[in-house]
């Protein structure tokens, strides 16, 4: 099964919204960076509203009709026309947008320096490997959000949806060897999966985890924090944990539905309630109630996100 890290990396710009969601919505982390980041990633999110209500706002021009085919005549008997393509004025219309490409592509790398940065810095890496690493990594993203934006295309057969699917998976697989053959070394390239494992957990857990548990009467310890990160990883991509939900609307707008919100949510906070039960083994129960303060925030916003993201998949009115 699929972990929602490789699903929702497959549409990278569904994965930037949602972190834009978490980061304004959250403490700062303890990071040199941060206040830097935060005011480039506000004048980002003042972008993307401005960009929004003027897509809102935007007149579609009607079409003449085609010269091979006669425009019916008008009368009571006439046939109505034929409905709108789904999804204009929505996510496709907005990365349409030279403006907005530039916007999520800075935002997507400052994701990928905050992601990847203590990753880097175990593996030893200088400067210039460094940034050779950043660029595979922006890289791949790009590819898969470029490939993944099609498969929003609400009138895709089935079978070019599924074409279009297998070539998010082949773009992936190709730069996972490049990667490798980049590290060069086994025990780092095991390195390096194991991170990306775990890096939907990281990530939370770097934007709000770390400054509740900091703030809080009983810090996590470093051995804490990393049981606790593997284990909601562990929970989160194990059997039945509902980690192949988003992959079930294979980016199709029409399938994001209410409905299926509605369980992804409820699995959330099912496998929170999963995560609680088994870390009572290395929490105390003061660190146990601020777990479930983080469990509560960020369920919220991943719900928050969740919505969002079907707003601007599905466009406008839908």
């Amino acid at each position: 099964m699929k972990n929602l890290l490789l699903v929702l990396l497959g549409l990278a710009t569904l994965g930037s919204m949602l972190a834009l969601a978490w980061v304004l919505g959250t403490p700062a982390a303890p990071d040199p960076r941060v206040a830097q980041l935060e005011a480039e990633i506000k004048e980002a999110r003042r972008t993307i509203a401005t960009l929004k209500r003027d897509l809102e706002k935007r007149e579609l021009p009607s079409l003449p009709p085609s010269p091979a085919t006669p425009a019916p005549a008008a009368g009571p008997d006439a046939a109505p026309p034929p409905p709108a393509a789904a999804g204009r004025g929505g996510l496709r219309d907005m990365l349409a947008n030279p403006q907005m490409r530039a916007v999520m592509d800075q935002q997507q790398a400052m994701q990928i320096e905050m992601s990847y940065a203590r990753l880097f810095q175990h593996l030893g890496l200088n400067d210039q490997e460094k940034e050779h690493f950043k660029k595979l990594l922006t890289g791949r993203q790009k590819a898969m959000m470029d490939t993944s934006l099609k498969l929003m295309d609400p009138n895709l057969t089935p079978e070019q949806r599924q074409a279009l699917s297998q070539e998010v998976e082949k773009q992936k697989t190709a730069f996972d060897q490049t990667i490798k053959a980049f590290l060069n070394n086994e025990d780092d390239w095991q390195t390096f999966q194991q991170w990306e494992a775990t890096l939907p957990e990281r990530q939370m857990f770097d934007t709000l985890g770390r400054g509740l548990f900091s703030s809080s009467a009983e810090p996590l310890s470093a051995q804490q924090e990393q049981q606790l990160i593997q284990l909601m990883a562990g929970v989160r991509a194990s059997p039945g944990r509902g980690g192949n939900l988003m992959g079930k609307t294979n980016m199709d707008p029409a399938k994001m539905t209410p409905e299926l919100i509605n369980e992804m949510v409820s699995q959330l906070q099912v496998n929170a309630q999963v995560v609680e039960e088994r870390a009572a083994q290395f929490l105390t129960p003061a660190q146990l109630q601020t777990l479930r303060a983080y469990h509560k925030q960020t369920i919220e916003m991943s719900k928050s996100g969740i919505e969002m993201s079907r707003m601007l998949m599905q466009g406008k009115g839908q």
